[in-house]
Order: C-alpha cells, then structure tokens, then sequence
C-alpha cells in the first residue's frame, strides 16, 4: 500500500507486521485471549488462526444435534492405568482406580489384604523367635 510516496506492507488476517516492518509474522491468538475457545476445549495457535481441540479426557462427539467435546470413558474403552485388581470408576474429563475388597493400595498398584498383626503381638513373636534359636543346641 502506498501512502504519500511512502510504501507501507499490510498483512492478511491472523498475522501482523514485524519489526522489520518488512515481513508478516503470526499473531498468537491463544495467548491474546485464554476465553476464545468453548468449554471443554483449549486454544491451539496455528500459523495465521487458530482451532479449539477437545481438553484432555474429552473427545469431540455430537451431541444434541451439534458437535461438542464429551467425557472420553477411559473405563469403557480400556485405555485406563487400573490394576487387574481394580475397577475403574469414570469421572467428567478422567476416571479413579479403586482396589478391590480383599486388595489395598492406590488402584494402579493393589496388594492382597492379609490378616494383620498388632505390631505388640509381632514383637512377642520377634521375642520368641530369638529365644528359640539361642536355646537350639550348638552342632
């Protein structure tokens, strides 16, 4: 574009003038404005726009006639990190592992429950186990 006998360069839209005031360089849209995309989704900046993708645990689906990101059921589709010893409960956006009944730990590891000492019952048989073998005759 010229302007009174000077050159001025325009850029089309989703990118602005560098510097330079030479070259086109994107706009990072995203990191303009955190709101720009629907719920359930996040910004991606693209070289001169932008697209919104589904958040993490969400999966782009219709719903009621229009598309919308919708709980991924990592339950459902076996793409969870649960023990064999655990079930998998889904959650808006992710999921929990929960140990079966007769298994304890954070549901990705699980360990067999098994009947548990006091630990003073645990040190009378510490006791009695060294007493034991210092009586054992000597070979």
């Amino acid at each position: 574009m010229e302007r009174e006998g000077a050159l001025r360069c325009l850029c089309p839209p989703g990118l602005h003038l560098a510097a330079d005031n030479k070259t086109c360089e994107d706009v990072d849209e995203c990191g303009r404005n955190a709101d720009v995309c629907p719920t359930r989704r996040m910004c991606k900046n693209t070289f001169g726009s932008f697209v919104c993708v589904c958040q993490d645990g969400f999966v782009m689906g219709t719903l009621q006639g229009s598309v919308k990101c919708r709980d991924k059921d990592e339950c459902l589709t076996g793409s969870h990190q649960c023990s064999h010893q655990a079930h998998c409960v889904n959650t808006d956006g992710s999921y929990t592992c929960q140990c079966l009944d007769d298994y304890f730990g954070n549901g990705r590891t699980c360990w067999p429950r098994r009947a548990t000492q006091s630990s003073a019952a645990m040190y009378f048989n510490y006791k009695l186990s060294r007493k034991t073998k210092s009586r054992r005759p000597s070979s």
